[in-house]
């Protein structure tokens, strides 16, 4: 897996910087002072990533075309994926923005790296004003994103059929986002604002969180989008988009695992977080579910409280694990994983071997990951 993810990731970081680039003359035409900046941002911000959105598209392609790509197909591919790459750019930007989070894949978030410029330059309120670009930067990476996805060199139809699916994820993708930002300003006394039914979440409604907010548009989106490239029927779209839910609930959780176990430096920011802003995570639902007493008192305590620590993170960990919670969860995760490979056998079978040995690998990726 690691070379045809390494090989589709080169090509695709190229295809970002190539779009950009080709977006600057416009960007600058209107602001010299941030036109070029930001498509230099941009380009940069997304290079860091996995690009794990983008390499899938064009494994969807060839895990329904049964062959490798060619010709405009190969240049639709390319465009589709950078673009898929460019909305999770977007996604992040505004993401760490509403987390509070200062550090992402090892360097300052963007809205951070905006504050620390306006720093510099003995610019007023440089928080304020830092978050304020970091979400124009995030805008701006969705309408590049939309802006390739209208160059894609394929039929008409196709093309129609690949914006109206991407805006649909998305759409279904900022409304489980805010659900997300709810459920963590959440606190025991709230009420809930908007309909008359509890604010704390059961595990269908987590799950169900996890499903569209992570795995619809991390996995289902890119696959059926190949898939559509491709050529292949509804029914195989349908199979991807299933097969990719359930391989995006497995990534959540294991997001969620690694908030807490990883090592920080290896996972490229803190963990602990999802404690400090009481993130509503199958861990912590299962964990507070089975604790009692003193104990689930003390839990309850840490969770939502920004002065929780690394004391608090290990404190919580010793529970998770002493409960079963993180053994159980990772049997989910793995009979999840293998009813999305079953989903998608007959597709495997037909593809070129090194397709399917990746799909097979990402799986097993899902399960295993690091960071």
């Amino acid at each position: 897996m690691m070379e045809y993810f390494a090989s589709t990731r080169k090509e695709l970081d190229k295809e970002i910087r190539d779009a950009l680039e080709s977006f600057k003359a416009a960007f600058d035409g209107v602001s010299r002072d941030l036109g070029e900046d930001t498509a230099a941002r941009l380009a940069e911000f997304a290079g860091r990533g996995k690009m794990l959105r983008g390499v899938l598209v064009r494994l969807g392609y060839e895990l329904a075309k049964g062959d490798t790509p060619i010709g405009s197909d190969a240049t639709a591919l390319r465009r589709a994926g950078a673009a898929m790459e460019l909305f999770q750019s977007g996604l992040l930007a505004h993401d760490d923005i509403m987390d509070r989070d200062r550090i992402r894949r090892g360097y300052p978030t963007m809205h951070v790296a905006y504050e620390t410029a306006l720093v510099d330059g003995g610019f007023d309120d440089p928080p304020h004003y830092g978050e304020a670009l970091g979400i124009c930067a995030g805008d701006l990476a969705f309408f590049a994103a939309f802006r390739l996805l209208s160059e894609l060199p394929i039929a008409s139809e196709t093309a129609v059929q690949v914006s109206t699916i991407a805006a649909r994820e998305l759409c279904i993708v900022g409304v489980a986002q805010m659900q997300d930002v709810l459920n963590g300003a959440a606190r025991p006394e709230s009420t809930n604002p908007f309909r008359n039914a509890p604010l704390e979440p059961g595990e269908d409604d987590i799950l169900r969180l996890y499903r569209y907010k992570t795995g619809r548009y991390t996995f289902s989106m890119p696959l059926a989008l190949g898939c559509v490239i491709a050529g292949g029927s509804d029914a195989e779209r349908l199979a991807f988009e299933e097969a990719g839910e359930m391989l995006g609930v497995v990534f959540q959780l294991k997001d969620d695992e690694l908030g807490l176990f990883a090592d920080e430096e290896e996972l490229g920011k803190p963990v602990g977080a999802d404690i400090r802003e009481d993130k509503k995570t199958l861990f912590r639902h299962r964990l507070l579910a089975q604790a009692d007493g003193e104990t689930e008192k003390k839990l309850r305590s840490m969770f939502g409280n920004r002065a929780s620590g690394a004391a608090e993170t290990a404190f919580v960990r010793e529970q998770i694990e002493s409960m079963g919670v993180r053994k159980k969860l990772g049997m989910m995760m793995k009979t999840m994983a293998q009813e999305a490979l079953g989903i998608l056998e007959p597709m495997l079978k037909k593809a070129p071997a090194i397709s399917a040995t990746a799909f097979r690998e990402l799986v097993r990726y899902s399960l295993e990951r690091r960071s």
